[in-house]
């Protein structure tokens, strides 16, 4: 065959990311930005939620607050709540406008990593924001196709059998494919995607809080991205359809702002 025909091999594992990690990224946001109100899913140890100084919320089934340093810095918000619940039971039962008292200017999704629970936590938290909002999504780059299982890890779950071996632990789970529906069906979100370490940071903004066609259509959604797969599409083709940057190129307080503000 031709060498002009043939197939091309699909890549199933990139290099390590190269920006900064994502808790800087998320840094920086705070301090350049000074949201008014945050909003998370996925606390555990609480490292992203040290990082904002405004008034919180947020979610998690288990919170793991083992640091007291950490846990104080968290206590020392004007106003901070606690949900210890799934996402989907939260949003069921409480208003998160009339908690905070205000739309949420910065929210960060890092709960369970299977595409529709983050479909769900995304079109749920839109109508939560403002047009200018900033919502962040976790884990949506992951830089090989094993650490990519619907699976939770540990006792009784998958492992990753990966490239190399410090990334046997990790697991993103199939959160990619809720990144690639927003790109696909969404062209009205502007959506920044950066190789912040270890596995990819979306910044979205240009929200429309009265936009349910997510909703409306989730299970539509759902089937079309259970249809897709990263071995079919290869990674480096997936990165390309996001359109991935440095976080270099956000680095300065001047190129943050010109994307985003509060």
């Amino acid at each position: 065959m031709p060498d002009e025909i043939m197939p091309r091999e699909r890549s199933t594992a990139l290099p390590d990311m190269t920006g900064a990690p994502y808790t800087e990224v998320m840094r920086h946001l705070h301090e350049v930005l000074r949201p008014n109100s945050y909003f998370e899913i996925g606390t555990d140890a609480g490292f992203s939620l040290a990082l904002s100084s405004c008034p919180s919320v947020a979610v998690d089934p288990a919170f793991r607050f083992d640091d007291l340093s950490r846990l104080k810095l968290i206590l020392a918000k004007p106003a901070v709540a606690f949900y210890r619940m799934p996402s989907d039971t939260f949003f069921e039962q409480y208003d998160l406008t009339a908690i905070l008292g205000r739309k949420v200017d910065i929210a960060f999704l890092d709960g369970m990593h299977r595409c529709e629970f983050l479909l769900r936590d995304f079109y749920n938290i839109e109508r939560h924001c403002k047009p200018n909002s900033i919502v962040a999504l976790h884990d949506c780059l992951p830089v090989e196709e094993s650490i990519t299982y619907r699976t939770t890890p540990g006792p009784g779950g998958a492992s990753a059998i990966t490239s190399v071996p410090y990334r046997h632990n990790w697991w993103t789970g199939d959160v990619w494919r809720t990144a690639l529906l927003l790109k696909r069906v969404r062209p009205d979100l502007h959506i920044t995607a950066l190789d912040a370490q270890p596995s990819g940071l979306l910044l979205i903004t240009n929200l429309n809080p009265d936009d349910d066609s997510l909703r409306l259509e989730y299970a539509d959604h759902v089937r079309a991205m259970m249809s897709w797969r990263l071995s079919t599409m290869g990674l480096a083709e997936y990165f390309a359809e996001m359109e991935v940057e440095p976080t270099a190129n956000i680095q300065t307080e001047e190129h943050l702002s010109a994307r985003f503000w509060l």
